[in-house]
């Protein structure tokens, strides 16, 4: 009886192990906000998000956001590939219903707007909470932003580095600065059709010349991640 009695503890311990789920990986870094201007080459890294080294967020000129690191454009009810979607905040995960992106917009992308909502990036299991602020529809350039949070482990340097961040002037007309680089900085300014302008290295305050440029929003991309816009007057 006895060794039965251990049988079936050792059985029961055995099923209790092969049944663990991982914890899910919820990020609740600070907020970061992505934008993919009108007309706007998704091909360039500055108009894609790129969250992971899985999923690499975009949108052609018109149609639907998708997933640029496996897909050559949108298709319906399956971009983005790797992630699903649920009305809702990550406050209440346990709760909401992930479905693909296009389902839980009712194929209604602008009804997005101002939502709150939960992308689960499948291969990585990461839960994101997100909100599109803009959604530009009728086939009339494909410009998209929103708002999401960030991985809280690439956290704190990044994100307080980059609140020290300032450039200025902004608008500007002949040169540009940053105060509050910590080092020498590699740099690449994209002009709103996320074509490369010009690029090459910054110390702090250091200016950068942009009397040639047309006026118009440009963004500046440092090496260390963080991406400024502008304004050339």
């Amino acid at each position: 009886m006895k060794q039965i009695y251990t049988l079936f503890i050792i059985t029961v311990i055995f099923i209790s192990n092969g049944n663990e789920t991982n914890a899910q990986i919820v990020w609740t870094g600070p907020t970061t906000t992505f934008t993919k201007a009108n007309n706007a080459d998704w091909t360039l890294e500055v108009n894609q998000d790129r969250i992971t080294n899985n999923v690499w967020i975009t949108r052609a000129n018109n149609q639907g956001i998708f997933n640029i690191v496996t897909e050559a454009n949108y298709t319906d009810f399956l971009s983005p590939s790797d992630t699903e979607w649920a009305i809702g905040t990550t406050a209440n995960i346990g709760s909401l219903t992930f479905q693909n992106w296009e389902d839980t917009s009712f194929s209604n992308p602008p009804s997005l707007v101002n939502q709150d909502m939960v992308v689960h990036l499948i291969t990585d299991d990461v839960y994101i909470d997100i909100k599109f602020t803009s959604w530009q529809s009728g086939g009339a350039g494909g410009g998209f932003a929103y708002e999401r949070s960030t991985d809280p482990s690439l956290g704190t340097n990044q994100f307080v580095l980059n609140k020290k961040f300032k450039l200025y002037p902004n608008p500007a007309n002949e040169f540009i600065e940053i105060s509050g680089l910590l080092s020498i900085e590699n740099y690449r300014i994209y002009d709103i059709l996320g074509k490369k302008v010009k690029k090459g290295t910054i110390a702090n305050q250091e200016q950068i010349n942009i009397r040639d440029f047309t006026k118009g929003l440009y963004f500046i991309k440092l090496d260390n991640g963080n991406t400024i816009k502008f304004m050339k007057e």
